[in-house]
């Protein structure tokens, strides 16, 4: 899976940069079009932020959902993704997404994505973290006209200069810079940019300092690569953080450059939130990126997820969110049989800690909450051991990039589509619009993986 040296092609009909579900997903609808692929992943293995995500995708009409006598349409989920974007999404995109939904489903099925029900959300069909990604890995693998390799990074595109197409692809690997040429198309799935500094630093600075969880590899290339050649961008003034980026061995802890940590969601599960000064700062019960903002308000942008044994026990296994056995091997989460020696483990003040905690108690009991008006999940915190994880904003995905069209067709700032270059995935601005319809990432990059390889293949040769 992994290559630093040896020999890849010089040409291909399709060259799809990155390896994410969005680029696998580009790579194999192209190839079954009868297209031979060229597919390229800067980080040293596949999958990208899609290998880090919970696993949820948002369909709708499947057969799951039809045996379970559920009935949302695509209408419901039309509605629900302008509603969420605050009619900001670009309507092309979400028409795309919501006609052709059901077909990236079955393509991920017939290659083996596992789906099951959701637990908690009618719409959202759940994988695993990292499975589709490795059942689409295998199939790329396994398919003849496919051509993978890893520790290749693309840095500049280049038009044929009797066509005006996109065909050229230069990139580095091994110890070589060598330029690549597409008879047909580049596709474009490279990815956010939640890991460049350079790029978050003008249009997200707020968020430079955010709990990093998106792919190693996501700094950006592709929408530069695009801008290079004239693409306009969308949505990159929405970029926004998720509150529940676990801090390790806070308050001494320091994030790796390639650190992924976990994402603890307990406060959605039951547990409580506190300040620095050990009290409470907000009604838990909203979604994560309701929260963020709150979250980056207090003393150092850092809050503390409290809870007990009864939401301990709610732990997930097979998820990147509220895998709390995995927060605390891993030094994200504090325990302790008390509420004052909880307190110890990150500096709160014991005697605070405690009357919130009691006041809080005492509330739920009663069946309201009397400071912020929660009325989602009130569960008392009262059973050892008691955990406590240190958290702040996390940058899981950046949902703003290069513009593109119904066809998946990259387009510049007037709309015109620039010849031979398509896009797919988290480089792609204008589905999400203001908000970001929950578990809707992997299941748009999909279907616009899917899109864009099958027109990439249709593309007359050059």
């Amino acid at each position: 899976m992994m290559r630093e040296t040896g020999e890849i092609p010089n040409t291909a009909d399709v060259i799809v940069l990155g390896a994410g579900i969005a680029g696998h997903c580009a790579a194999l609808a192209a190839a079954e079009a009868g297209a031979q692929v060229l597919l390229l992943e800067k980080a040293s293995q596949p999958g990208g932020s899609s290998a880090m995500a919970g696993g949820g995708f948002v369909f709708v009409g499947t057969d799951l959902q039809k045996q379970a006598g559920y009935d949302e349409d695509t209408e419901y989920l039309r509605k629900g993704l302008f509603e969420t974007g605050k009619n900001r999404n670009n309507p092309e995109l979400v028409d795309a997404f919501v006609r052709n939904q059901l077909d990236a489903y079955a393509l991920l099925a017939q290659h083996g994505v596992k789906f099951k029900l959701g637990s908690i959300d009618r719409l959202i069909l759940e994988t695993g973290t990292g499975r589709a990604i490795t059942n689409m890995h295998m199939a790329v693998r396994a398919h003849p006209n496919v051509t993978f390799a890893s520790k290749c990074a693309a840095m500049k595109l280049g038009r044929d200069s009797a066509t005006n197409g996109v065909t050229d692809v230069t990139v580095a690997f091994g110890d070589e810079i060598m330029t690549l040429k597409a008879r047909r198309a580049v596709v474009l799935a490279t990815g956010g940019f939640s890991r460049s500094r350079e790029l978050l630093g003008i249009f997200a600075p707020e968020l430079l300092e955010a709990v990093k969880h998106g792919g190693v590899a996501n700094t950006g290339d592709g929408i530069m690569m695009a801008c290079d050649l004239g693409a306009g961008l969308a949505d990159v003034g929405y970029v926004s953080g998720s509150f529940g980026g676990a801090i390790r061995n806070y308050p001494h802890g320091v994030q790796g450059a390639d650190e992924v940590p976990p994402l603890l969601f307990s406060f959605l599960a039951g547990g409580i939130l506190v300040n620095v000064e050990g009290k409470r700062f907000v009604n838990e019960g909203q979604t994560y990126k309701a929260l963020g903002s709150a979250g980056m308000a207090q003393t150092g942008g850092v809050a503390f997820q409290i809870f007990d044994k009864k939401v301990l026990d709610t732990a997930l296994e097979d998820s990147s969110v509220n895998n709390y056995q995995e927060g605390i091997a891993g030094g994200y989460i504090r325990m302790a049989d008390t509420i004052a020696d909880l307190a110890g483990c990150m500096g709160l003040d014991p005697i605070v800690l405690e009357q919130t905690i009691e006041r809080y108690n005492a509330d739920v009991r009663k069946g309201i909450d009397t400071e912020f008006g929660r009325t989602s999940k009130l569960m008392t915190v009262d059973k050892a051991p008691f955990c406590i994880a240190a958290s702040a904003n996390a940058l899981t995905t950046t949902y703003g990039g290069i513009t593109a069209n119904g066809k998946m067709e990259v387009v510049d700032w007037i709309g015109e589509p620039i010849p031979g270059l398509f896009a797919a995935g988290e480089v792609v601005g204008g589905f999400h619009g203001a908000g970001y319809f929950s578990g809707t990432s992997l299941s748009s990059s999909s279907t616009f993986g899917m899109l864009a390889g099958r027109a990439a293949a249709g593309c007359n040769a050059v």
